[in-house]
């Protein structure tokens, strides 16, 4: 079983947050441990990009003093940090654009994830605006010493 952490838009209608919510799993992201920018670009992970490229670029560079031995070792810590940290980086990154994380669903796979949430997140009951409260005309002036419909109070002669 997988487990996926649902993020919804923050301050957006139910309907609104239902069309943009976003699985994001939880674990090791293989895709990214192989193809690390092309996972970021995929996504849309531009400063896990940006990081990915700076650190990649600094083992290069470090390649001429260290030997090809040492660097392809750090290459392949690399490879795995990126697959272990992936998918928190994504999160991260969903937080920074105005998406909170709502709840936690487990399931075989995303579309039984997508099921269970929705099936629950339905069945929730929504709360209602309050109601409106009725118009209040301004008073009417009324004479003192008037109670009800009587002209003067007192008792009867």
């Amino acid at each position: 079983m997988a487990i996926y952490s649902v993020h919804l838009p923050r301050n957006a209608a139910p309907d609104v947050a239902a069309d943009r919510s976003i699985f994001v799993r939880d674990g090791f992201a293989f895709w990214a441990l192989l193809l690390g920018p092309l996972w970021f670009l995929r996504y849309r992970e531009w400063l896990g990009l940006v990081g990915w490229l700076v650190l990649a670029t600094l083992i290069t560079v470090s390649e001429r003093w260290l030997g090809p031995v040492t660097s392809g070792g750090f290459e392949l810590i690399l490879a795995l940090a990126t697959g272990v940290a992936a998918n928190d980086i994504r999160r991260l990154t969903l937080a920074l654009r105005g998406f909170r994380e709502s709840v936690v669903v487990e399931g075989p796979n995303r579309e039984a994830a997508e099921r269970r949430f929705f099936d629950t997140w339905l069945a929730q009951p929504r709360p209602t605006s309050p109601p409106v409260p009725p118009v209040l005309h301004p008073a009417r002036s009324v004479p003192p010493g008037v109670l009800g419909l009587f002209p003067e109070s007192g008792a009867r002669p």
